[in-house]
């Protein structure tokens, strides 16, 4: 494969000089220079303007200060064309500098979006909210995932962050709208939806789909928030849709460059406590002379003064604190992104190259490697007047090496910050293994971090093509047909290999592991834009036909003969295989209808009805529509627009819903093997439903888009409900039906909210602008009802201390567990004559749901300098920590400080007894008749106790964090100019510097989740929280 890398570069370069070469010609024969500036009625400048040539492929753009440098012939006519204004063509009279002013284009003018199916309409006659993002500054300070750079940008779009890079993200939208479904949105590139599903295999997360999305590609974001703006994807847009336009090539000729280096580090770190070191009750051993480190491995030793000690090398050392033992373990880590692309072309044939590699490594040294290439070429080509063709290849080759493993895995490293007891110092720990291959440096709980990331490896490799093809022929000037047809297919393989003579596996084992997906999208999309008078009509009817082929194959040996040796067959087993075959097909047809009044009174009406392969034949047609109204007061009315510039109101009301996976109304079966000649084959475990029917979502909101002071200042609200019923459930049974668990038609889902928008230019001069983006949303749900009979249902756990159900009359995710009961004053109560606290076995703790949700977005432009910052705010949500848990129990942090120098004086110096014991740690509890229950006890059982109880390690999760920060400095036309380029923009940029409030402990991240999925709230194995930060680099040449 190297060598394939290696072929596929050189090819690269050789294309980009052939590129090259066919338009030297043109270059060459320039011989006149024309410059210029191009500014607005207002007199601002006008950055990006197109300054072409005409009939050549001969262009530029201006800078930021509206400048222009061009080189054409004498005589030449140029053409000055800008987004929203009106083109303007000049016949060149040989005078310089030209100077151009640019007016707004009435029709131009109005905003137009990318809606479903591709549509493109005006903002103004939508009836439903959706919202874009500047991708721009997402390129600035890069995220090893896209979703991640949506955190805090869009109102009413909650986002999880992975648990590690290379990891998979969470999106949601308006709130859970399935108890045990996907509620994760649709994500559909260039009018072609694409697979994004969350990859995690046990304790190993290989990301989701989405992240292979180039960043470097996208020309712009928009999010279809409801039902009402996603109607017309039918059963795969029930959680709404994530629209990604990538970007096309441009008349002339360009190269740009871009290079970007992003630094990650642990910026902080649990509060340990430095006093007490390796042992139990308050002894290091109590069995050997001198001690050894390895006979216990909590930190419930005794007080760390020098003593004489045997470590875990087996060599003697002080045994005195290492407060920097979990720190110094980690790195800095890189990420490294270079894109190049070239564009160019004419008015009718376009085309845009772009190769992009990201190589990237993580906080734990050799775990997590990966190298990612892709290769993307986009060609829009205008055969005649009446025909054109987008075309779009997309070709991406993902590496990576030892992903690191997650939760309470023993081959998590970040389990070590956990359980590394505060006397042990990494040197200790450097030889991972001994003559004989067995693991060394451990104790117990304890793995050596350095067997784990050297003798626990993994690899995968996926190849993916994302490709689509749209042909556009416009019949007359109202009547056009589009045909798409796309494609996103990948074949992905890997395994995992465990060395043997560890301590937690001392056999070994091994898995590999294949998956192949494809999917294939075809649509026809007719439409008619006619306009009589005062009328308008804008009508839409087509087809779609949708196909998914899945494919997994898996081999599994539970131990190896050779040690080291990375090979299924390095076994006296047979190995274990599984073969898994899907697929499935939703064929469908649409309408969509929109009637405009005079331009300020808008009617939608759409229909969609699908056809799905996985539900039974009297179930799998189902119908989603939708209606909607707009209403421009502003144009209405006549209303002076010097102080109130444009206002709207809509409202809209919708169907949508989802159907369901493979194989769930009829009985299946697997093949087990041959045993003695005969096959065996046995029945699922899981009974199938034969009438299941698909979920559905009622839908509806209204709002309101109101824009001040020539729209220099704006606000967008939105109030929105939606009710999801016949929800698709996979619930248990009761064995003695010899199935373990069923497919249910039951269940109804409630959210409603409110979602507002201000944006707004506080200041606008020639030299300085200050932008101002700000978005809130708060989302209510309530489960309304589940199967008949049951009133909760677990959706995610951790051991059993605590579970995230889906719980009638309570938030979707909400968090019970063992807790403690309480007299009405809140005083924990205490077992009478005993020492344990009464228990509280299905406490309510609350839903990791957040209460809102918002963000800020500020950016400053001054002359050639810009500075953006986002942050970012949840407010409310509860996490239950297990790490935290765990370090409780092992006597890490400073929290286990309470009560022990009083304990040691006196049970170990003074030689009280349990009975008479005079101090120590004791709980502020008392007995059920009030009275006081202070008891002094030994700490370390005092510690040992919390943890059962999911009450002490229960936190609010609300945070406000510095989410990005970029400041750039694009350099000055005439610097740029000598350089022999267009354009050169320098930044430095970061992410997730500063965590300005948090309720969360000391080293803890509030946005920890120990899954992508439904089972949120829980953090188990996490890193503790970290900073990107580094600078990039945008050449235009």
């Amino acid at each position: 494969m190297k060598m394939n890398l290696i072929c596929i570069k050189k090819q690269l370069s050789v294309c980009f000089i052939v590129l090259l070469l066919l338009f030297s010609n043109n270059v060459i024969a320039q011989n006149k220079t024309l410059r210029g500036s191009v500014k607005d009625a207002d007199g601002q400048p006008l950055i990006g303007v197109n300054v072409v040539e005409k009939s050549t492929t001969n262009g530029t753009v201006t800078d930021i200060n509206g400048n222009y440098s061009l080189s054409v012939s004498e005589g030449a006519t140029i053409v000055f064309s800008y987004i929203g204004f009106s083109e303007q063509e000049v016949a060149w009279d040989g005078r310089s500098p030209l100077n151009i002013s640019l007016s707004e284009d009435a029709e131009l003018l109005e905003e137009v979006v990318v809606t479903a199916l591709g549509i493109k309409r005006s903002t103004k006659a939508l009836s439903y909210s959706t919202q874009g993002i500047d991708t721009e500054s997402m390129n600035d300070a890069k995220s090893s995932n896209l979703i991640s750079s949506l955190s805090g940008k869009i109102a009413g779009v909650q986002v999880t962050q992975p648990g590690m890079n290379n990891g998979s993200a969470r999106i949601v939208i308006r709130g859970n709208n399935s108890i045990t479904g996907d509620n994760q949105p649709l994500f559909v590139v260039d009018g072609m939806p694409i697979d994004n599903t969350s990859s995690e295999r046990g304790n190993l997360d290989y990301g989701n789909g989405a992240a292979d999305i180039n960043p470097e590609n996208i020309e712009s974001i928009e999010v279809l928030k409801g039902a009402n703006a996603s109607a017309l994807y039918g059963s795969r847009a029930a959680n709404g849709v994530v629209l990604i336009t990538t970007k096309t090539g441009k008349e002339g000729f360009s190269v740009d460059f871009n290079s970007n280096t992003m630094l990650q580090t642990l910026i902080e770190f649990p509060e340990y406590q430095n006093a007490y070191g390796v042992g139990t009750s308050s002894y290091i051993d109590n069995k050997n002379n001198p001690p050894l480190a390895a006979q216990n491995y909590r930190s419930w030793g005794s007080p760390m003064i020098g003593q004489p000690v045997i470590g875990l090398d087996g060599k003697l050392k002080a045994y005195l604190p290492e407060p920097d033992n979990v720190k110094d373990f980690y790195q800095t880590a890189m990420a490294l992104t270079n894109s190049l692309s070239v564009e160019g072309g004419g008015a009718k044939n376009r085309y845009r190259i772009s190769y992009t590699n990201n190589y990237s490594t993580s906080v734990v040294e050799k775990v997590n490697i990966g190298n990612k290439s892709t290769f993307n070429l986009r060609l829009n080509n205008q055969f005649t007047d009446w025909m054109s063709l987008d075309s779009k290849i997309s070709y991406i080759y993902d590496r990576v090496s030892n992903r690191q493993y997650s939760k309470s895995d023993s081959k998590n490293p970040m389990n070590s910050y956990v359980h590394m007891a505060r006397s042990t110092s990494l040197s200790e720990l450097y030889e991972w293994k001994d003559a004989n291959g067995y693991e060394t440096g451990t104790h117990r709980n304890f793995s050596n971090p350095y067997w784990i990331i050297n003798e626990n490896k993994n690899e995968d490799t996926k190849k993916r093509i994302i490709s689509s093809f749209n042909l556009n022929m416009d019949f007359t000037d109202e009547l056009s047909l589009s045909l798409r047809a796309g494609l996103d297919t990948y074949n992905w393989n890997g395994y995992t290999f465990v060395n043997k003579g560890g301590m937690n596996q001392k056999d070994g084992n091994m898995g590999t592991f294949q998956r192949e997906l494809e999917n294939y999208d075809l649509q026809a999309l007719l439409t008619y834009n006619k306009r009589w008078n005062k009328i308008s009509l804008f009508a839409n009817a087509g087809a779609v036909m949708y196909s998914n082929n899945q494919k997994s194959y898996t081999q599994t040996i539970n131990s190896i003969l050779q040690a080291g040796l990375i090979n299924i067959s390095n076994t006296s087993e047979y190995p274990i295989d599984t073969q898994d075959y899907s697929r499935k097909k939703i064929n469908s047809v649409l309408a969509a209808v929109s009637l405009g009044y005079n331009d300020f009174l808008y009617l939608d009406i759409t229909g969609r009805n699908d056809w799905s392969s996985t539900l039974p034949p009297q179930n799998n047609s189902y119908f989603y529509p939708s209606v909607g109204s707009s209403f421009i007061i502003t144009d209405a009315f006549n209303i002076d627009k010097s102080f109130l510039s444009f206002g709207k109101v809509r409202a809209s009301y919708a169907i949508v819903g989802s159907d369901t996976g493979p194989y769930r109304v009829w009985d299946t079966y697997s093949f087990d093997g041959i045993f003695n000649g005969a096959t065996l084959g046995s029945l699922s475990r899981t009974m199938n439903n034969r009438d299941l029917k698909p979920e559905k979502t009622y839908s509806w909101e209204v709002g309101t888009d109101l824009r001040f002071v020539n729209n220099r200042l704006g606000l967008d609200f939105t109030y929105y409900k939606t009710r999801t019923e016949n929800q698709i459930i996979n619930a248990q049974l009761p064995t003695s039906s010899g199935y373990l668990r069923r497919y249910y038609n039951a269940g109804e889902i409630h959210n409603d909210g409110i979602e507002l928008m201000l944006y707004g230019t506080p200041i606008k001069k020639a030299n300085f602008t200050w932008e101002v983006n700000v978005n809130w949303a708060k989302n209510n749900s309530v489960v309304n009802s589940l199967i008949e009979g049951v009133d909760r249902f677990q959706i995610g756990n951790y051991s059993s201390y605590i579970y995230v159900y889906a719980e009638v009359g309570k938030p979707y995710g909400y968090l019970r567990g063992l807790g403690v009961k309480r007299d009405v004053n809140g005083k924990m109560i205490m077992e009478d004559g005993g020492g344990l606290l009464m228990k509280d076995p299905d406490k309510p703790f609350g839903t990791s749901t957040p209460d809102w949700i918002g963000g800020i977005t500020n950016t400053f432009k001054y002359k050639n300098v810009d500075l953006n910052f986002l942050v970012d705010v949840k407010k409310g949500g509860v996490m239950y920590s297990a790490s935290y848990s765990k370090m409780l129990t092992n006597g890490m942090i400073a929290e286990t400080l309470f009560g022990r120098d009083d304990y040691y004086i006196r049970k170990v110096i003074w030689g009280e007894s349990d009975s008479e014991l005079s101090g120590g740690a004791y709980w502020d509890a008392v007995y059920s008749d009030g009275t006081s229950a202070k008891r002094f006890m030994s700490p370390q059982n005092f510690a040992y106790t919390r943890p059962n109880y999911a009450e002490f390690t229960m936190f609010d999760a609300s945070y406000v964090k510095l989410r990005e920060l970029a400041m750039g400095y694009t350099v000055p036309k005439s610097v740029v100019n000598k350089l022999k380029i267009q354009r050169l923009r320098l930044a430095l940029v970061g992410r997730n510097l500063w965590t300005i409030h948090k309720n969360t402990p000391q080293g803890f991240d509030p946005e920890a989740s120990q899954t992508s999925g439904n089972g949120q709230g829980i953090e188990n194995g996490s890193l503790p929280p970290f900073a990107v930060y580094g600078f990039d680099i945008k050449l235009t040449f």
